[in-house]
């Protein structure tokens, strides 16, 4: 009896547990995942970025942390499943239309025709009594305030050990609802002169929530202090905290600013920005630029007042003895030479020179002939007498035939010279008898060497003396430095 008793027992114990378990897998919850990033210009050296930073994000974004899940997306979330089945009827619909239409071109009776395409006509007002009803539900649930927040647990996706492949034309809210994805990180590395530039946004792809865009930069070493930091700047958008709002002005109205890289619309005078390092610049012409970075706290305000100055302008001239030699500045034609202009003193600027089809570019670099006092300067700088990429290939192809020849050359003088040794080493030992026939030969293998080596030389010097012109050829592709006269 007691052994009967204490089986039951058991077996309510296991029960209750396997109810317990149960009940915790199916427990709620805001899942998150990073997909594979695109890649522009990334060295191939490093093209494995495009998995290995989002399974870094992966890894740093998994920690403990909550979601506050708003009223608005829980009805973003119910509206996709409306919009879905409400997309299904409507191509169902389509599907009857054309069925009926096709029974214009079958071959059957009139009174067959008639019956099928009432019966057809019956359906599709059916289907689209149903439709009605759909969208009906929608504009419901759109109306519905019923809805409240809600904090789940933060997980990752598969536990974070699989990057998510995110379909190319895809809607995203449907591959993400299908593979029970709250939200992903997609993202792309572009390279920048020698650095790797990351802009990655989390998306729930719901229709009305938004977006939040990071970016970091650094070198393709220093990829874990990017993801670390990325991962840091998720999460905060993630747990969907308050976000920190600054009330910004700006002078002039009319100056470009930039958070984090990013425009922001022109004359906004409030921002929003998530905890964290965020950089701020605004710049507009005839101004200097100014930048500043600031360390924002969730849920704070802050007062920023950008007020750009004025930039101080000298004037330039140049002289040249080519009279005819178009001016570019800024992309655009400026003038002819001899010419005189305006530009930023505290700015380096860059001119372009065109005679003919042979471009020289510039770079003024005011602090390298500023003068207190001074505001008026003539310059000067060497233009180009030959276009810079017919001049580096046939540099570049004088140099191969140098090397060539000097390659060809040394083989037959290292030869020469080994026999021309030889023979004199088995004269010396007696191992080769000397009469009028074996000096004369040894007398020609002697001279061939000398010449041969002479050539060699020759030669060795040329290719260094090629080498040294085409390296000043290809200096010519880099903008020269404006001198003072």
């Amino acid at each position: 009896m007691k052994i009967k008793r204490l089986c039951v027992a058991l077996i309510a114990m296991v029960t209750a547990l396997f109810g317990v378990a149960q009940t915790k897998g199916e427990l709620p919850t805001w899942s998150i995942t990073a997909s594979k990033f695109t890649l522009t210009d990334v060295p191939e050296l490093y093209t494995s970025y495009s998995t290995a930073l989002p399974a870094m994000l992966n890894l740093f974004c998994a920690v403990p942390a909550s979601r506050l899940v708003t009223p608005e997306e829980k009805r973003a979330r119910q509206l996709i499943d409306y919009a879905a089945k409400k997309l299904v009827l409507i191509r169902e619909r389509s599907s009857l239309i054309a069925e009926r239409d096709s029974l214009y071109l079958a071959v059957m009776s009139e009174k067959e025709k008639l019956k099928q395409t009432a019966a057809f006509n019956k359906k599709i007002t059916a289907k689209e009594a149903d439709i009605q009803k759909a969208q009906e539900k929608i504009d419901t649930l759109l109306a519905d305030t019923s809805f409240t927040a809600e904090t789940l647990p933060v997980m990752m996706w598969k536990d974070g050990q699989q990057v998510f492949e995110l379909p190319e034309y895809a809607n995203i809210s449907q591959t993400l609802k299908s593979e029970n994805i709250s939200a992903v990180i997609d993202g792309s590395i572009q390279d920048l002169a020698g650095y790797m530039y990351v802009s990655v946004v989390l998306t729930t792809g719901l229709p009305g929530m938004p977006d939040y865009r990071f970016s970091e930069a650094g070198p393709y070493q220093s990829i874990e202090t990017i993801a670390r930091s990325l991962a840091a700047q998720i999460m905060t958008a993630v747990k969907n905290t308050q976000p920190a709002k600054v009330l910004l002005t700006v002078e002039p109205e009319d100056a470009e600013v930039y958070l984090d890289s990013e425009a922001l619309e022109t004359g906004k005078k409030s921002i929003y920005m998530y905890a964290g390092s965020h950089r701020l610049e605004a710049l507009a012409a005839g101004y200097d630029s100014a930048g500043k970075t600031i360390e924002a706290q969730a849920g704070q305000n802050y007062l920023l007042n950008i007020k750009l100055k004025k930039e101080k302008i000298i004037s330039v001239g140049f002289q040249f003895i080519k009279p005819d030699a178009d001016v570019f500045l800024h992309t655009q034609y400026f003038a002819g030479t001899p010419f005189q202009t305006d530009v930023p003193a505290g700015k380096n600027t860059a001119i372009s020179f065109s005679y003919k089809d042979v471009k020289t570019y510039i770079v003024l670099r005011p602090d390298n002939f500023m003068q207190q006092g001074q505001t008026i300067y003539q310059l000067q700088a060497t233009l180009n007498k030959e276009k810079t990429k017919t001049l580096i290939d046939r540099r570049r192809n004088v140099l191969y035939w140098s090397l060539g020849a000097f390659y060809v050359s040394l083989p037959i003088f290292m030869i020469l010279q080994g026999v021309t040794a030889d023979m004199a080493s088995a004269a010396a030992d007696s191992r080769l008898g000397i009469n009028a026939a074996v000096q004369n030969k040894y007398r020609a293998l002697f001279i061939s060497t000398a010449v041969m080596q002479g050539i060699t030389i020759g030669l060795g010097i040329n290719y260094v003396i090629q080498l040294g012109l085409y390296l000043y050829a290809a200096d010519q592709s880099i903008p020269k430095e404006a001198r003072k006269l």
